[in-house]
């Protein structure tokens, strides 16, 4: 259990500002309502999603809203109705909202729901993020932290479970040959994903050298910079054929071509990142080679859960992904350090 001081009737909280900037303001502490709990942040990423967003590049997040979807915590206050997690607890959350009536939610496809909201990814601001003195969500979307897990460590189980969901709905990857287009945190830890889940070869592209030297560092079998003339070419001898699975995690026309040209009839791309635009893709070849496309989106409880047991079995490499941990005053000085090229994840403190 961890005790952190309560803040006064306001607090301070980061403000994003898509085709803007990043700066504090303060508001009064949020307090659960029934259902709810209240958590002071200790460790909260800041995601590439973020970063596109301020830079106007993200396809929905158009308008001002707070930050913090990545996020580990201690448990300060329980709604009416909640009987746990005890206050003191450390949890890290689960920002994806789902309605738990609609069909998908049903079927257990909660990343799906109808009406699906976000915290921390919401203009309306009904769900103000984690990079606050204090932050509200629903008490199914905590997850408790077992001890043996620190902080750094949870506060990357969120971006773990994208992967980790992505890699599931592929499919049975024992023995498969797997490329990983992107190297950047999510790109990482699909590969992490992709081996525990039986990939035999594992090969990844990107542009950035630092981001090709990590992903060997990481256990790639190899890395090929993306737009390397012979870039397919080198990947095919790397794997020893065609991919039976692609994950872009780039997402960008340039991106999805190359994932289709990669792979083998019958093969799977999965779509990681989220694309900035629309594409136009070969779709003779799409329907002639009976590829399958398939959009990933987020994760489910199972996903979060399978992500705590892999950050629990010691497989998630912190130390070659986080690259600094700013403080709340200087959150926009650590949003500027995670839109550089070589980045790696930047982490900021509320506490």
């Amino acid at each position: 259990m961890t005790t952190i001081p309560s803040p006064a009737v306001t607090m301070r909280r980061a403000l994003a500002e898509p085709r803007g900037a990043v700066r504090l303001e303060n508001q009064p502490v949020p307090e659960p309502a029934a259902g709810q709990v209240q958590v002071a942040g200790t460790l909260v990423g800041i995601c590439g999603s973020d970063t596109h967003a301020l830079a106007g590049a993200h396809p929905f997040l158009t308008g001002p809203y707070v930050p913090g979807h990545e996020a580990v915590g201690v448990v300060t206050a329980l709604g009416p109705g909640v009987d746990g997690p005890a206050v003191g607890t450390r949890v890290l959350l689960k920002p994806n909202v789902a309605c738990g009536s609609c069909v998908n939610c049903a079927a257990g496809r909660t990343n799906a729901c109808e009406r699906l909201s976000w915290i921390g990814c919401d203009p309306s601001r009904h769900w103000a993020g984690a990079m606050a003195d204090r932050f509200v969500a629903p008490r199914e979307n905590l997850f408790p932290v077992p001890d043996a897990v620190d902080d750094r460590t949870a506060a990357l189980v969120e971006c773990l479970a994208t992967p980790v969901h992505a890699v599931r709905i592929a499919g049975d990857l024992t023995g498969a040959r797997v490329v990983v287009l992107g190297a950047g945190t999510i790109g990482v830890l699909t590969a992490v994903a992709a081996r525990r889940a039986g990939a035999a070869t594992v090969v990844m592209t990107d542009n950035d050298p630092g981001k090709l030297a990590r992903a060997t560092r990481i256990g790639a079998d190899a890395a090929v910079p993306a737009t390397a003339g012979d870039a397919d070419e080198r990947v095919r001898d790397a794997l020893g054929g065609s991919a039976d699975a692609v994950f872009d995690c780039v997402a960008s026309e340039r991106s999805l071509r190359q994932a289709i040209g990669l792979l083998r009839r019958a093969g799977s791309l999965l779509v990681v990142g989220v694309p900035a635009r629309a594409a136009s893709l070969p779709m003779p070849e799409i329907q002639d080679w009976e590829l399958r496309i398939q959009g990933c989106a987020a994760y489910t409880e199972v996903d979060v859960v399978t992500a705590l047991r892999i950050a629990g079995e010691g497989l998630i490499p912190v130390e070659e992904l986080v690259s600094a941990v700013y403080p709340l005053d200087g959150v926009a000085a650590a949003f500027a350090a995670a839109a550089e090229d070589s980045s790696g994840k930047v982490l900021v403190a509320p506490h």
